[in-house]
């Protein structure tokens, strides 16, 4: 059995260990490398309807024509303009219409600071010229280090089947993103020269192959040591690597027939397998002082992490503590609190004057104390599954919002809040904008500001505590036993900021 096959069959056992791991690593790091990132509404405003998407492929015709019909065109204006027309207000609706405007998520953003700081004062083509060299130095910057964390992912993976998924994050771990981006840009400045020698071109391509893995291996390498040590570990392998690549080009014309299907679930996962052997195969040859991570080089794979030493100064913080009653009191008031003059300086901003923006006279709004408590009390068992908890949390909140609403408006008969015109709202209770702050916020609490609290609260002798927690409940039931017969109804209470809706029955 010859070389390329021991190494595709080595490839193939390892991705099978903790498939979905696998390929979800290798596709998340693709859509990063491909630009991805770089978000267009090109493909939106031009895209055929979904009529003609299944027409094309029931006929076998190519799905990417070159040129949608006017009808098509026609459908996709009008989408936007009603988007534009439902969605006014929120930081969310302004991204997507000036996405839809101007196509790229960095013009939207310099178009924002050109509108609201420098008063439209820069002309469109050099905020254009801006957003598209502030996008490709942030590329390069952060985005394209993400090849040498993906390579250092199977390189751990292959011998190490516990690797989390983490490990592509390896260049920023040990902060050497920019010595690594700085490396990355010399070998694409190198190779594109190279290329107007054609010859140079091909042979380059491949002695240059290995960078990024020995800087996977070892990311304090030096830009001179690592262009010639990959030159070194290429000599008469060039055209080995050509015939490797050559051998792996059905899998390219198998994307293509199954609209990349083929590459997302296998094919992608299993060439970097496979480059991973490739390069501790040529590694192995040598001996080099600079490539000298020798745990990445055990005989047998085992199911355990790579044994990397963690920062020992990392701040640990106990989130699964247990609350006890006049904790939750205190957490109940800081919560409301901070709530309330959050809204307040938001408004303060905008109007330039003090608006009380409680439903109460106090200074608390008490939906956030509800919500960062029942968020301690009812997500306790998920907290060890944080995205699941900011799930949960973004869900709960969105039902004491939304239930809050509704008893203001049919109990009370006023309305405090309206979402219309807000992206993804709900009948103008609750919209996705306010929740992701409300799901960010209990994240908050849960992992950081409940911990921290309650080591500040503990530090107060009991009797104080009880007595502040007394004082506190005392004066928020008299505020709400008067406002129920007399609401706060000032100016800026609702969405409008100069009136107070009063419903009918």
């Amino acid at each position: 059995m010859d070389e390329r096959k021991l190494l595709k069959n080595e490839a193939r056992k390892h991705l099978k260990i903790h498939y979905f791991r696998n390929i979800i690593v290798a596709f998340i790091c693709s859509i990063v490398l491909s630009g991805g990132l770089a978000y267009t509404t090109k493909n939106i405003t031009d895209a055929p309807t979904t009529i003609e998407i299944v027409n094309r492929i029931t006929n076998g015709t190519n799905l990417k024509l070159p040129q949608t019909s006017a009808i098509d065109s026609e459908f996709n204006k009008s989408i936007q303009n009603k988007i534009q027309k439902k969605y006014k207000y929120g930081v969310l609706s302004y991204i997507v219409n000036e996405t839809l405007n101007n196509g790229n998520i960095m013009t939207t953003l310099f178009n924002g600071i050109n509108k609201l700081i420098l008063g439209n004062k820069i002309s469109t083509g050099v905020i254009i010229l801006i957003s598209g060299l502030a996008f490709w130095i942030i590329n390069w910057l952060f985005f394209k280090s993400i090849e040498v964390g993906r390579n250092r992912f199977f390189l751990e993976k292959r011998r190490y089947y516990e690797t989390k998924m983490e490990r592509v994050l390896f260049p920023y771990k040990v902060k050497k993103t920019f010595h690594i981006a700085f490396i990355l840009l010399n070998k694409f400045v190198y190779q594109f020269l190279w290329l107007f020698t054609i010859v140079g071109g091909f042979i380059k391509f491949y002695e240059y192959r290995m960078i990024p893995y020995i800087l996977a291996e070892n990311p304090n390498i030096k830009r001179k040591d690592v262009f010639l040590l990959s030159k070194k570990l290429t000599d008469g392998e060039k055209f080995n690597l050509f015939k490797m690549d050559l051998s792996l080009i059905g899998w390219d014309f198998l994307s293509i027939f199954t609209f990349n299907l083929s590459e997302i679930f296998y094919s992608n996962a299993y060439k970097n397998f496979i480059f991973a052997e490739y390069y501790m195969k040529l590694r192995d040859k040598y001996f080099f002082a600079l490539l000298n991570d020798e745990k990445l080089n055990i005989n047998e794979p085992i199911y355990e992490e790579y044994p990397y030493i963690k920062n020992k100064k990392t701040i640990k913080i106990d989130y699964n503590k247990n609350y006890d009653f006049i904790t939750y009191i205190l957490f109940f008031f800081t919560f409301a609190c901070f709530g309330w003059v959050w809204e307040v300086l938001l408004e303060f901003i905008k109007l330039g004057r003090f608006v009380n923006r409680g439903t109460m006279y106090g200074p608390w709004l008490p939906v956030y104390g509800w919500g960062g408590v029942l968020i301690l009390l009812l997500l306790k068992k998920y907290r060890d599954k944080p995205w699941l908890l900011f799930i949960l949390a973004f869900t709960l909140c969105g039902i004491v919002e939304y239930g809050t609403s509704m008893y203001l408006e049919y109990v009370k008969h006023l309305k405090y809040w309206d979402y219309s015109g807000y992206f993804l709202n709900i009948n103008g209770r609750i919209c996705l904008e306010g929740l992701i702050l409300f799901g960010l916020g209990g994240f908050g609490f849960t992992y950081i500001f409940a911990p921290l609290l309650d080591t500040i609260y503990k530090k107060i002798p009991k009797y104080i505590k009880i007595a502040i927690c007394t004082i506190l409940v005392v004066c928020y039931l008299i505020d709400l036993s008067y406002t129920h017969n007399h609401p706060n109804t000032g100016m800026g209470i609702t969405r409008n900021f100069s009136m107070i809706f009063q419903l009918t029955k």
